[in-house]
């Protein structure tokens, strides 16, 4: 009697709509129009030939796409115009140089993340004395009493970057950047450059 209900209301344009809670189902009948239908459930399975969710909007002008599974990779697809809009599993290749939705010119790219280590080098520095770091980006661990000090105004005054005995990370312009041992002895201090 329940399923001849579902098939009566489909004709007369009415919207049967599975609610399923715990593990228990509900039928719920909805008239046409606009609704918004909660699914509580741990997952919802959709399977057939070439599966989708559709999202057809219908006011003038909306939107009839979705989310279709096609050759073996899930695709957002265009309904209205019958074409994938975007590979979803292929998404990153579009905001590629050259793809279909790069990323912008001065945007940060991959290649400028994807860095290796050089070879690493020791600065002994005199005690008192300081020594300018080279242009580049290190990883640098410090003397005892050496310290990296960076200078906003081309070498007037200098400010503490890194304290005496640490490490860190070091961006250098190859003049404003600098090791400053205060000590009573000579310091050797160690730099990883980061290419």
């Amino acid at each position: 009697m329940k399923v001849l209900k579902i098939l009566k209301g489909l004709l007369k344009g009415e919207l049967f709509v599975d609610r399923i809670k715990a593990k228990e189902a509900e039928v719920q009948k909805l008239k046409a129009g606009k609704h918004t239908v909660d699914i509580e459930n741990t997952y919802i399975h959709i399977s057939g030939a070439t599966p989708y969710v559709r999202f057809e909007g219908t006011e003038t002008g909306a939107a009839d796409k979705g989310i279709k599974e096609d050759s073996g990779t899930l695709k957002i697809y265009d309904f209205s115009a019958a074409s994938n809009v975007m590979d979803i599993e292929a998404h990153a290749s579009r905001h590629a140089h050259g793809g279909a939705d790069a990323l912008a010119d001065n945007a940060l790219r991959f290649s400028q993340i994807d860095k290796v280590f050089g070879t690493e080098s020791t600065v002994t520095v005199t005690a008192g004395s300081t020594s300018t770091i080279s242009k580049g980006v290190f990883l640098v661990s410090l003397g005892a009493n050496t310290k990296v000090e960076y200078s906003p105004d081309g070498g007037t005054t200098w400010r503490l970057l890194i304290p005496a005995g640490e490490g860190g990370v070091v961006i250098s312009d190859g003049s404003n950047v600098r090791l400053n041992n205060t000590g009573t002895s000579d310091e050797t201090s160690y730099l990883l450059p980061v290419q």
